[in-house]
């Protein structure tokens, strides 16, 4: 079984809010833009990016899996429109359109996909109730989050309400780096996507770990995008500070799951060794990147080839671990 754990959706159907508030930061889907197949994401009038038709068409979506040989995938909202920059009321209401849609195109998949929310966490209150319909009304598993809120780090004690919520209610959570989360002195493209992220990942992870976020949720369940940044490599120089807690330390991290979507069969050894074989699952941001490009299956291979990951590990990676991570029987799908 392969399942995917990180891949994107965004619906044509969301509140005008661009025209409505005069804000261009406000995400729009715009449909057909050069034939029936094709669409653009944009930014007010500017062109953010150019989608094709399973990026918002679940029936396209799943003929595409069945091409690629995606049994399941996890659906989750871009980044961008997760939108903590705005007003919490005009976010809960992008949210809430956002989380409808997702919910609706898993309801019509047959099972093929799964998905995530989003919720506006600029206002703590609001973004519990969104994450209570999400998961009790939607019957999603969980919410994708961003890395900060507003400036504000994952640690910050304003978000403990959201994260005391997450797991009293079991919602999963996926954290994945922020559009513009101010982490680098420079930037281009190539610079934000290959060290941005990973920067901007560990700064996450760092503040859930060492900020004492697991700590007070010890049922808390998280799962982090493109293998966690560059945390993996970071963490045995933030816990020599704390060498009394060493073990205590490595526990919390091998609680966390990731993606292994890190490009390379040999960054598998440490990720291994960080989170455990049975914590890493299959990621890789669909449609953004498809397997032509690159496929996440790959570098498992050679990760097997290379002695770093068991066959029966790898097999758990592809998919089964996936399903663990979002409480969901294999078996009912």
């Amino acid at each position: 079984m392969i399942v995917d754990l990180h891949t994107h959706f965004l619906t044509a159907d969301l509140p005008a809010l661009a025209a409505e508030t005069g804000d261009a930061r406000w995400p729009r889907l715009l449909v057909g833009t050069d034939g029936p197949d094709v669409g653009e994401v944009r930014l007010g009038d500017e062109l953010f990016r150019v989608v094709r038709r399973p990026f918002w068409d679940a029936a396209h979506r799943i003929e595409q899996m069945d091409r690629i040989g995606h049994d399941v995938q996890v659906i989750s909202p871009i980044p961008i429109a997760l939108c903590y920059w705005a007003p919490g009321p005009e976010a809960a209401r992008f949210a809430r359109a956002q989380n409808d849609a997702i919910a609706a195109a898993c309801e019509a998949s047959g099972g093929r996909l799964i998905g995530l929310g989003t919720v506006p966490l600029q206002d703590t209150a609001l973004a519990v109730s969104e994450l209570r319909r999400v998961v009790v009304e939607l019957g999603l598993p969980g919410v994708e989050i961003g890395t900060v809120v507003g400036g504000r780090e994952l640690d910050h004690e304003s978000l403990r309400p959201f994260f005391a919520a997450a797991a009293e209610l079991d919602a999963r959570i996926f954290v994945h780096p922020t559009d513009g989360s101010g982490v680098l002195r420079c930037s281009s493209p190539i610079v934000d996507f290959a060290v941005g992220m990973h920067s901007d990942s560990s700064l996450a992870v760092t503040a859930l770990v060492y900020g004492g976020v697991l700590d007070e949720f010890p049922t808390l369940q998280v799962c982090l995008s493109h293998g966690g940044g560059g945390f993996p490599w970071t963490h045995p120089r933030l816990r020599m500070r704390y060498p009394e807690r060493t073990a205590d330390l490595d526990a919390l991290v091998r609680r966390l799951w990731a993606d292994c979507l890190v490009f390379d069969a040999l960054n598998f050894g440490v990720l291994v060794a960080r989170y455990g074989a049975d914590h890493l699952v299959l990621g890789s941001d669909y449609p953004f990147i498809p397997p032509p490009v690159h496929d996440p299956r790959d570098p498992l291979a050679g990760a097997v080839t290379a002695g770093l990951v068991s066959p029966p590990e790898a097999e758990a990676i592809a998919g089964p671990n996936a399903l663990a991570f979002l409480g969901r029987d294999p078996a009912g799908r």
